[in-house]
C-alpha cells in the first residue's frame, strides 16, 4: 500500500525546487500556477503523471516525490504501487497516522545545517562560544535542536545505516547520490558545525547558491598542496613574530597588536594574491588601530625602518602635525611571492573613530575605477577590515554596505574582513549587540559571510581565497570574519583581566597560532623543526637590520605616509605659486549659457522645465546669470577643460529647491532622462550627477575618499539642508578638516551646505558656520604675511596655502563660479565649505553680470560698498550671506545710503584682513558693527569679531554686535517670532545715532 508520509509542504517546493528549475518553463501559465501553492488539482495531476512515469517530471520533482512516499520495505524507495487518492486527501491521511510512519525528513536537515549551521560552529579558539560543537567534528552526532529542530524526530539506529537519496540542495556527497543517514551527518557536521560558520542561504540568486555550496561542500574542497600551506605557514611567521619583535624592542609603547588574530595576515594576502591572478591590480585598505602595524608592514610591505622611525621621539619634516603610528597611511608597489604579481596597495590614514574609514575606501576605489575606465570593477578593489565590535556598532557600516549596489557608488563589490576577538574594547559581545553575529549588517546586501577559526590558518585561507574569487565573479560584498581572541588588553598597557578574568585566564594558557600551526605542519611533513628556524632567524635579521637603520635617522618624512601617491603636482608646491585668473572667454559663456537653457532633444520635460528654461534665455539676453547658471557656468568649462566634476546629494540633481535641474526627466518614459551639461563640448570630461541615497555620514565619507584620488577631479557633495551636515561631524572632524596636518593629504573636496534663517524652523536653518569656523587653523596673532608684500594676490594666496580649509557665505553666482573653479585652478588643494543661500537661489537681486565671469575676473573675498561719498557715512555694517538683501533694501526704503555703508565678507577663513583693512581706510569717525542673522552664540562672530578688530585697528569693544540674541536652538520655529527676531535685527542695524 502506498503511504504519504509527510503532508504536503509547499514552502520547500516553491522556493527551492520549483525556482531552480524555472528557466524550463516557459509558458506564464504554469509559472502563474507556481504561485499558488495551495493549487491541489495542478499537484494531484503533476504527482498521478510521475506514478505512470517518473521521467515525465523534472528531476527535482521526481526527488520530492520519492521523498515524499514510500512502500513498506523502502523508506525512500522507488514507488511501485499507484494510489486512487488525490494528493490534499493522501495529506489528510497522514496526519491520522500514528508516529511510527514518521520517517527521517533529510533533506529538511540538510537544509538545516545549512542555514543555521553557523549558530553553533566551533570557530572560537577559546572554546568559550558553543563548546559542544567541539564534539561534533568527525561524527554522526546529531546538532542541537536550534539547527535541525524536529527534522530527525522518530530516527531509529536502523534509519542511521539506510541510504537517503541527497537531492539538487546539496553535494556533501560528491559524485554519491545517496549516502547513509549516518554518513550524512557526519558530512554536515564537518562541514557546518567545525571551524567555519556559513551564512549564504538567504541568497536569492541560485546560481551562487550552487557555486557557493560547491565550494564548501563537495569532498575535498578545502585541501591545499604542501607547497600552498609553506606560504601560509610563512606569512604566519612573519605576522608572529613581529609582533613579539615590537614587545620586545618597545614594550613600553601602545601598539594595538593583532596578538590572538594573526591569521589575519595570511588571509588578506591571500585576497590580494587570488584577485591579482583575477586581474585585480590595485587594493584599497581601510582599518582601525588593531593590527594595523602588522598589516602595514607584512601586506602593505611597508619599509620596516620607516615604521620603526615612529617609535623614536623624531620632529616631522613637511606640513603638518603628523599623528601617531597606528593611524598612519601608505601607498606603495608590491611584488607577491606566490604568484609573482607586481600590485598597487593603498593603506588609508585613519583615527581611532574605528570604522569611520569605511566609506572613504570605496570612494576612493570609485575614483580609481571611473578614472582607468573601470567599469565593472575588473582592477581595483577596496578590503575594509573591521572590528567585531565595531562592525556591530557604528552606523556607518550599514550606510556603507547600503553603496554596494548603487549605479553611482558601486565598486564591483568589497571584502570585509572582521579581526574578531570576541570583546569591544572592555565589553563583553552579550552585551554589545543584539545580533547573533558582528555581521548581520552584512545580510542587507545578501553578502556570504564566512566565519572561520582564526587558529586554523589552511581554512583561513581557503575562506580568503574563496571570498576573492566569489567578489571577482559575482561582484559582491562578502565577509571574512576571523574568529580569534585579543592577547593582551584593549592596549598593551591595560590590564584585561579587570574586566574578562575567565577570558585572559584562558588565553594565558593558550598556545599561539603560530606554535599550533608550525606543530600541525611538521605532524604531516610539510616543514620541519630546522626549515623553521631557518625562516625565523633570517626574518629576525631582517627586523634588526631594519630597527638599526631607523635609529640613523633623524628627521621623520610625511611624504613616506602619504595614502595616495606623492605626485610632481605636490611635490612642487609653495606659497609663491601664483592662483591664475578663474575667468572664462566670452565665446565659452555664450555656448554654455545657451546649451543650458535649451530643452534637450528626445524627452518631454514637466512643465517647470520649461518656465525654468525660459528663463534662463531671458536672463542670457539681459546678460545677466543667476545662481544656476554661475554653477552651470563653472562645471561645464572645468569639464571643456578636461577635468571630471561628480556632485553627489539626496537632492541634487533637480536642487534642493529645484533651481539647478541638470538631469531632465523624461514625463513618460521610465528611466529616461538627459543631463543638460553632459556632450557641451566635443570629448569633454564626464560630468557625474547623482541623487545619493538618506545617508550623509557614509555618503561624505565616500566623496571625500573620491576627492583623495585624483586632484584633477572636482568632488562636491551637497547637503539637502545644512544642518545634514550634523549627520556626518565625524568625517568633517577626523577626516576633512585635518586630514593635510595628521596625513599630508590635501582634497579639494567642496562641500554645499544649504543655510539662513528663513523660518523654517531649527533644523532646517543652520548648517553651524561657527562650527566650521572653530575648526579653521588660523592663527589671531598677528595679521598673516604683514609687511611681506604689498600685493593682495600674493598675500591671499599664501594665506590659502597655510589654512587647512576654506569657509565661505557667498551672495552672488560669480562668486560661487569662480569659488568652484578656484579648487581646481589653485596650485594646490584645500576643503572648501559654503554656506550655500537658499532664497537667493532664485532673489531678482541675486544675479551677477556675465562680464563678471570672463577672462581676467577672479574671486571676491569682500564686496566693497559702492558708496560714492564715503566722508558721509557714519556707520559701516560688515555681514555675510543672505542678510545683505534684507538690509539692503531697508536701507535703500529709509534713504540711509549715504549714512550706512554694507562691506560682504565672502570668504570668512581665510580672513581678508588686507582688503577690509584697506576697504575700511576710506572712512573716517565712523561706527562699526558685524551683523548675522545667526544668533550671538552661533554664525561667524566670534570668528570675526578679534579679526576685525585687527584689521581696522580698532578696539574690541569698537566692534558691536548687531543680530538675534543668544539662544540654544539655532533658530525658531514660530514663524511670527522669526519675523519679530529679523526686524529687531533690522532696526539695530538701521540705527545710527
Amino acid at each position: 500500500m502506498l503511504k504519504i508520509l509527510k503532508p504536503w509542504r509547499p514552502a520547500r517546493c516553491l522556493y527551492q525546487i520549483i525556482f531552480q528549475h524555472s528557466a524550463r518553463w516557459k509558458n506564464s501559465s504554469s509559472k502563474n500556477t507556481f504561485l499558488y501553492p495551495n493549487n491541489s488539482q495542478y499537484i494531484d495531476e503533476l504527482y498521478h503523471s510521475w506514478l505512470k512515469n517518473p521521467k515525465s517530471v523534472v528531476l527535482s520533482w521526481d526527488h520530492y516525490f520519492q521523498s515524499m512516499t514510500a512502500d513498506d520495505h523502502s523508506a525512500f524507495g522507488n514507488v511501485t504501487s499507484t494510489s486512487t487518492k488525490s494528493f490534499e486527501d493522501q495529506s489528510t491521511y497522514v496526519n491520522h497516522q500514528s508516529s511510527s510512519c514518521c520517517v527521517p525528513d533529510v533533506d529538511a536537515t540538510i537544509r538545516a545545517y545549512q542555514a543555521r549551521g553557523h549558530l553553533i560552529a566551533n570557530t572560537d579558539p577559546l572554546g568559550i562560544q558553543n563548546p559542544e560543537s567541539a564534539n561534533l567534528q568527525g561524527t554522526s552526532n546529531l546538532a542541537p535542536a536550534v539547527v535541525v529542530r524536529d527534522h530527525l524526530k522518530g530516527m531509529t539506529d536502523a534509519d542511521m545505516d539506510k541510504e537517503f537519496p541527497l537531492g539538487s540542495l546539496t553535494v556533501i556527497g560528491g559524485e554519491k547520490k545517496q549516502l547513509p543517514l549516518r554518513e550524512i551527518i557526519m558530512r554536515l557536521n564537518n562541514v557546518y558545525t567545525g571551524h567555519i560558520g556559513l551564512e549564504y542561504t538567504y541568497i536569492p540568486d541560485l546560481e551562487v547558491l550552487d557555486w557557493l555550496r560547491n565550494k564548501f561542500e563537495i569532498p575535498g574542497a578545502w585541501e591545499l598542496s604542501a607547497d600552498h600551506r609553506k606560504s601560509i605557514w610563512m606569512n604566519l611567521m612573519k605576522a608572529v613574530t613581529f609582533e613579539s619583535y615590537l614587545a620586545k624592542k618597545y614594550g613600553s609603547e601602545k601598539r594595538f597588536g593583532l596578538e590572538g588574530c594573526e591569521s589575519f595576515v595570511p588571509a588578506i594576502v591571500q585576497c590580494f594574491e587570488t584577485s591579482s591572478e583575477l586581474g585585480v591590480e590595485a587594493f584599497v585598505i581601510g582599518q582601525a588601530h588593531r593590527g594595523r602595524l602588522n598589516t602595514l608592514v607584512n601586506i602593505c610591505a611597508k619599509p620596516m625602518y620607516q615604521l620603526f622611525v615612529q617609535f623614536n621621539p623624531l620632529s616631522i619634516e613637511g606640513f603638518g602635525s603628523g599623528d601617531v603610528k597606528y593611524h598612519l597611511g601608505t601607498h606603495s608597489e608590491t611584488l607577491l611571492e606566490r604568484t609573482g604579481k607586481t600590485i598597487r596597495v593603498a593603506m588609508l590614514g585613519n583615527p581611532s573613530h574605528l570604522e569611520a574609514v569605511a566609506p572613504l575606501v570605496v570612494g576612493r576605489v570609485r575614483a580609481e575605477q571611473v578614472a582607468h575606465g573601470d567599469s565593472k570593477g575588473d582592477k581595483s578593489m577596496a578590503v575594509i577590515v573591521h572590528g567585531d565590535a565595531a562592525y556591530a556598532g557604528q552606523g556607518v557600516c550599514y550606510e556603507t554596505m547600503h553603496l554596494t549596489n548603487l549605479p553611482d557608488y558601486t565598486t564591483g563589490g568589497v571584502i570585509h574582513a572582521v579581526i574578531n576577538n570576541q570583546i569591544g574594547f572592555t565589553t563583553d559581545p552579550r552585551y554589545s549587540r543584539s545580533s547573533a553575529h558582528c555581521t548581520d549588517v552584512a545580510r542587507v546586501v545578501n553578502a556570504p559571510i564566512f566565519h572561520v577559526h582564526a587558529d586554523d590558518p589552511d581554512l583561513v585561507a581557503y575562506c580568503a581565497k574563496t571570498a576573492a574569487e566569489y567578489r571577482q565573479k559575482y561582484k559582491n560584498d562578502v565577509i571574512l570574519d576571523i574568529v580569534g581572541y585579543r592577547r593582551n588588553g584593549h592596549n598593551e598597557m591595560d590590564e584585561p583581566m579587570l574586566t574578562q578574568p575567565l577570558m585572559y585566564k584562558r588565553i594565558k594558557s593558550h598556545p599561539n597560532v603560530l606554535t599550533i600551526y608550525s606543530e600541525r605542519l611538521i605532524k604531516d611533513g610539510v616543514i620541519d623543526e630546522a626549515f623553521i628556524k631557518q625562516e625565523t632567524d633570517k626574518y629576525l635579521d631582517h627586523c634588526d637590520s631594519e630597527h638599526k637603520k631607523a635609529q640613523s635617522i633623524s628627521v621623520m618624512q610625511m611624504k613616506d605616509w602619504h595614502d595616495v601617491p606623492w605626485t610632481e603636482f605636490f611635490a612642487n608646491q609653495s606659497p609663491k605659486n601664483k592662483i591664475p585668473s578663474t575667468g572664462i572667454d566670452k565665446s565659452l559663456i555664450d555656448k554654455i549659457c545657451t546649451a543650458f537653457s535649451t530643452k534637450p532633444e528626445g524627452i518631454e520635460p514637466h512643465g517647470q522645465v520649461f518656465r525654468v528654461l525660459e528663463r534662463r534665455k531671458k536672463l542670457m539676453s539681459q546678460q545677466q546669470a543667476d545662481w544656476a547658471m554661475g554653477e552651470a557656468l563653472a562645471i561645464s568649462s572645468l569639464l571643456k577643460e578636461g577635468h571630471h566634476v561628480r556632485l553627489s546629494g539626496q537632492d541634487s540633481e533637480r536642487g534642493t529647491f529645484s533651481h539647478r535641474i541638470h538631469i531632465i526627466h523624461d514625463q513618460n518614459t521610465d528611466k529616461t532622462w538627459k543631463n543638460m551639461l553632459n556632450n557641451i563640448f566635443p570629448d569633454q570630461a564626464l560630468y557625474t550627477v547623482t541623487n545619493s541615497p538618506l545617508s550623509e555620514y557614509g555618503v561624505l565619507g565616500f566623496e571625500l575618499g573620491y576627492s583623495a584620488y585624483d586632484h584633477n577631479t572636482l568632488t562636491i557633495w551637497e547637503a539637502q539642508f545644512g544642518d545634514f551636515a550634523n549627520n556626518c561631524q565625524v568625517v568633517i572632524d577626523s577626516f576633512l578638516c585635518s586630514g593635510q596636518s595628521k596625513w599630508g593629504r590635501q582634497v579639494g573636496l567642496v562641500l554645499l551646505l544649504p543655510h539662513g534663517m528663513e523660518g523654517q524652523g531649527p533644523e532646517h536653518s543652520s548648517a553651524r558656520l561657527e562650527r566650521f569656523l572653530q575648526l579653521c587653523d588660523d592663527d589671531l596673532t598677528q595679521i598673516p604675511c604683514e609687511g611681506s608684500s604689498d600685493n593682495f594676490d600674493d598675500i591671499m594666496t599664501q594665506q590659502l596655502f597655510e589654512i587647512n580649509w576654506i569657509i565661505c557665505n557667498l551672495t552672488t553666482p560669480a562668486n560661487i563660479f569662480h569659488a568652484l573653479r578656484r579648487q581646481i585652478i589653485m596650485p594646490f588643494r584645500k576643503p572648501l565649505v559654503i554656506m550655500t543661500p537658499k532664497s537667493l537661489l532664485r532673489h531678482p537681486m541675486a544675479q551677477s553680470n556675465l562680464s563678471e565671469f570672463e577672462t581676467g575676473t577672479t574671486f571676491q573675498p569682500i564686496y566693497q560698498d559702492p558708496t560714492t561719498t564715503p566722508n558721509t557715512i557714519k556707520k559701516v555694517l560688515f555681514c555675510s550671506g543672505k542678510v545683505y538683501y534684507d538690509i539692503l533694501e531697508v536701507r535703500k526704503e529709509r534713504n540711509l545710503e549715504n549714512d550706512i555703508a554694507i562691506v560682504r565678507i565672502e570668504q570668512i577663513c581665510p580672513f581678508p584682513y588686507h582688503l577690509i583693512a584697506k576697504d575700511f581706510s576710506r572712512f573716517s569717525n565712523v561706527k562699526v558693527m558685524w551683523l548675522q542673522e545667526e544668533h550671538k552664540n552661533q554664525g561667524a562672530y566670534h570668528y570675526v569679531r578679534d579679526r576685525l578688530s585687527m584689521a581696522l585697528c580698532l578696539p574690541l569693544e569698537e566692534i558691536t554686535y548687531g543680530g538675534r540674541p543668544v539662544s540654544a536652538a539655532p533658530a525658531t520655529g514660530s514663524k511670527v517670532i522669526n519675523k519679530e527676531e529679523k526686524q529687531e535685527m533690522i532696526e539695530m542695524a538701521m540705527k545710527i545715532d
